[in-house]
């Protein structure tokens, strides 16, 4: 199975005392090697022009950010999910070792795609809307040079015991890199609501969290689901150990390609 998660806006720079620095050649997907080298090159010269803070959308409040990313290369990096931050890595346990039969992906406007199990990361400033130094938008510019990785991981998927995709993403970065159900790869997008008084909505705010809650329950079950339907009853045991916002009821459906997550509230 694989899960395919967004990034976080927040990330927590790793410890310099001891940490190695960035090896692009000793990453996952090797295939974006040659990207991932175009867009740090690119990342090091946006943040060295005057517009800096303004294309990677630093705040004013933590203008170290920006002569941290003209230095990117020699920043102290770490695994995935204890570099990530925010609601939905949150819910995730950074130190638990994945299953082998799952695979969790990060997409990323630095890197592409994050194996969450194989690579180290710095703390970097760079989303999906950011405008880098001869590129453009990152997210724009990723979305050709994504497509043969797509084909390539919805290959791997359907040899697999687990042919599913999690697709947890928010939209920018499902744009990124499109990735639709096929006969034989199911691609289920996680899409959480709100139901009271029999009306639904859809959860903006804090969507993240339920995505986190799913990506967790997926992790920490025996073995990872081979049908839709197994993964939305995998979720649904998932989701009832936890209380939804108010402690109120979480349920989970199947929805054509969508996983909807349903926080029922009084």
């Amino acid at each position: 199975m694989l899960i395919l998660l967004p990034p976080s806006e927040t990330k927590t720079r790793p410890a310099e005392a001891g940490a190695p620095a960035l090896d692009l050649t000793a990453m996952a997907l090797p295939a974006l090697h040659e990207s991932r080298e175009m867009v740090l090159r690119a990342a090091r010269r946006t943040a060295e022009g005057a517009d800096a803070a303004s294309r990677l959308g630093v705040p004013a409040s933590s203008p170290e950010l920006v002569q941290r990313m003209a230095q990117l290369a020699q920043e102290p990096v770490g695994a995935p999910l204890t570099v990530y931050s925010g609601v939905l890595f949150d819910q995730l346990d950074p130190a638990a070792a994945l299953p082998e039969d799952r695979r969790v992906l990060v997409q990323s406007a630095l890197f592409g795609l994050v194996d969450a199990a194989e690579d180290a990361i710095p703390a970097y400033r760079l989303s999906a809307g950011s405008t880098l130094s001869r590129l453009g938008k990152a997210g724009t510019w990723w979305r050709p040079r994504l497509k043969p990785v797509a084909e390539q991981l919805r290959a791997e998927q359907a040899d697999g015991g687990s042919p599913l995709v999690i697709d947890c993403r928010s939209g920018s970065y499902r744009s990124m890199m499109s990735l639709r159900s096929t006969a034989e790869v199911p691609v289920l997008e996680v899409a959480p609501v709100q139901e009271k008084d029999g009306v639904r909505s859809v959860i903006s705010h804090d969507a993240k969290r339920y995505r986190g809650l799913v990506t967790r329950g997926l992790l920490e079950a025996a073995t990872a689901p081979a049908t839709p339907e197994e993964a939305r009853e995998v979720i649904a045991t998932g989701l009832a150990q936890r209380g939804g916002a108010r402690g109120d009821e979480l349920g989970v459906e199947l929805d054509g390609d969508r996983l909807v997550v349903v926080d029922r509230v009084a």
